[in-house]
C-alpha cells in the first residue's frame, strides 16, 4: 500500500508531490555551507512524515482522489489507510534515527525538530477539522491553523537543513521563521487553487474545498467583509451542515470572485513572501536568496 500511495506500483505515469520539503531542507544545507550527505537523510525523513500527513489528511477529509489516483483509505480501506500511515510516520523517525554523517548530539537535536513539527501539524489538523461545525472563523483562527498545519513542516525542513548544516540553535531557529512564512504563502495559493484550480493542477475535483465546505483563506476573507448579497451566498452556504452540490459550489464561487476574494489572497501571498525577505534581511541568513528564489518560485503557482 506504502508503494502504492507513492506510484511505485503504477505502469501508466501517474503524478507525484513536487518534494518541496526535502528540496527545502536540502538547499537550506548547501546554502549553509553544508555538505549534502549530512542533510540527506533528513530530507528523506521530512518528506516521509509529509506523505504520512497525507494519508491521514485524506482520511479526516474523506478525499478520494490524490495526484489523480485513488486515495489508499479510499481503494484499500480506512483501517489500511490509518495503518499505512501510521507505518510511514515510523519509517520517517527511524531514517533519521539511523543517521551516521552528523554527530549523535546534532542527530538528537534534529529529532527533536521533527517532532515538534508533527506535533504542530497534529495540531494545526486539529483546528481545522474543529472549523467543519464552525459557524464563523476569524483571520486569525484560521492563520493559527494553517501555521501548524502546513507552515510547521516548511519550517522543519529550513530548521533541519540548517542544523545539518552544523548552524548553531539561533541560526536555524531564522531558518525555521522563513520556513514558516513560506508556509503561509503557500498554503493561501493552495487555497486559490482548491476554489479556482482546474483539476489537472490539483489533482483533484474542481472546487472541492467549496464542496466540503472547507474554512480556506478566500472564504474566511469574504466572509470578513461588509454585508452584502455576495457575502451572504457565501455565509448561508456555509451555514449549512452539508456538502454543497455542484450548482451551490459554483454559487459560492462566483461570489468570491465578486467580492474580490481571489485579489485578496493574492494579495496576502505576497505578503508572506516580503515577509521572508524581511525575516532573512534581519538574521543576514539566506544571502545568496538561494532558499527564497525557491520558495517564491514554488508558491507562485497558478490556478
Amino acid at each position: 500500500m506504502i508503494r502504492y500511495h507513492f506510484g511505485y506500483d503504477a505502469l501508466e505515469k501517474t503524478k507525484s508531490g513536487k518534494r518541496l520539503r526535502p528540496q527545502l531542507l536540502l538547499r537550506t544545507a548547501l546554502e549553509e555551507g553544508g555538505k549534502i550527505e549530512c542533510a540527506i537523510d533528513a530530507a528523506v525523513a521530512i518528506e516521509i512524515l509529509h506523505n504520512y500527513s497525507l494519508i491521514h489528511d485524506d482520511i479526516e477529509d474523506g478525499d478520494e482522489l490524490r495526484h489523480g489516483r485513488t486515495t489508499i483509505w479510499a481503494r484499500f480501506g480506512l483501517a489500511h489507510g490509518i495503518n499505512a500511515g501510521d507505518a510511514l510516520c515510523a519509517i520517517s523517525y527511524l531514517t533519521l534515527l539511523h543517521e551516521e554523517a552528523v554527530l549523535p548530539n546534532r542527530v538528537v537535536e534534529m529529532l527533536h525538530v521533527l517532532h515538534e513539527a508533527n506535533l504542530r501539524m497534529c495540531e494545526g489538523q486539529g483546528l481545522d477539522i474543529s472549523f467543519e461545525t464552525n459557524s464563523n472563523v476569524t483571520m486569525p483562527q484560521y492563520l493559527e491553523m494553517i501555521a501548524g498545519k502546513t507552515g510547521s513542516l516548511f519550517s522543519a525542513s529550513c530548521q533541519l537543513g540548517a542544523l545539518a548544516a552544523g548552524c548553531d540553535a539561533a541560526r536555524a531557529g531564522a531558518y525555521a521563521d522563513l520556513g514558516r512564512a513560506y508556509g503561509l504563502a503557500f498554503q493561501i495559493r493552495d487555497d486559490v487553487l482548491g476554489t479556482w484550480g482546474s483539476s489537472d493542477v490539483t489533482g483533484k475535483p474542481s472546487g472541492a474545498d467549496i464542496a466540503r465546505r472547507k474554512w480556506s483563506f478566500p472564504v474566511v476573507w469574504a466572509l470578513g467583509t461588509p454585508p452584502s448579497s455576495d457575502r451572504d451566498v457565501v455565509a448561508q452556504a456555509y451555514a449549512r451542515n452539508a456538502r454543497l452540490d455542484p450548482s451551490g459550489v459554483l454559487d459560492v464561487i462566483a461570489a468570491l470572485e465578486r467580492l474580490g476574494a481571489r485579489d485578496a489572497a493574492d494579495d496576502a501571498h505576497d505578503r508572506a513572501l516580503d515577509d521572508a525577505d524581511r525575516l532573512a534581511s534581519d538574521a543576514s541568513i539566506d544571502r545568496n536568496r538561494t532558499i527564497r528564489s525557491f520558495l517564491a518560485q514554488g508558491a507562485r503557482r497558478v490556478a
